[in-house]
């Protein structure tokens, strides 16, 4: 065997070992069942999170803009721990508002920044590993959201970037994906 072969091999096997566990987490339909997630459908990336979450057998619903009407809702009595989503900014600071009220934190939180075919995403919340996922995941970038929040992340603050080509249906802005500890 040629030596490019083997260190080729043992870089693929690393990365592999890397990412086995949260995406065998994901495999094993999530560690949320019957959960609830928030997406802002408008978006095509967040309809593909909705779809990975749905396979999961998690309760989705479309934020359609307005989050405390969901809230005071459909959302009514349930507590906010352990809800996520992949919505605006606008949708994930009012969340973030009724978190603050119940004294909850993020446990996750990363923007994906999307314009001109691209979407860079920036850690803000959530274990620094977070990135590589979404690095891997490649143009299935919301399913790897989604594979994150499955596996229930522990609170770690990181800022990191990556850079990947993404499908939104033209529309630019902001997706954040979220979670409440």
């Amino acid at each position: 065997m040629i030596r490019r072969d083997v260190l080729k091999l043992g870089g693929a096997a690393t990365a592999g070992l890397a990412l086995a566990t949260p995406l065998a987490a994901a495999v094993d339909q999530g560690r949320r069942p019957g959960g609830t997630v928030l997406i802002d459908d408008r978006f095509a990336d967040a309809r593909t999170f909705a779809a990975a979450a749905r396979d999961a057998g998690v309760r989705v619903l479309s934020t359609g803009g307005d989050v405390p009407s969901l809230r005071y809702g459909l959302l009514r009595g349930e507590p906010l721990e352990g809800l996520g989503g992949l919505t605006t900014y606008a949708d994930m600071m009012v969340i973030a508002s009724l978190a603050a009220e119940a004294r909850r934190a993020f446990s996750l939180r990363i923007a994906h920044e999307v314009g001109q075919g691209k979407v860079t995403h920036r850690l803000l919340d959530g274990p620094s590993g977070c990135i590589a996922v979404l690095d891997a995941a490649g143009w299935h970038w919301p399913a790897g959201v989604w594979t994150l929040m499955a596996t229930a992340p522990a609170k770690a603050v990181a800022t990191v970037s990556a850079r990947h080509r993404t499908h939104n249906g033209g529309r630019d802005g902001a997706l954040w994906s979220w979670a409440i500890a």
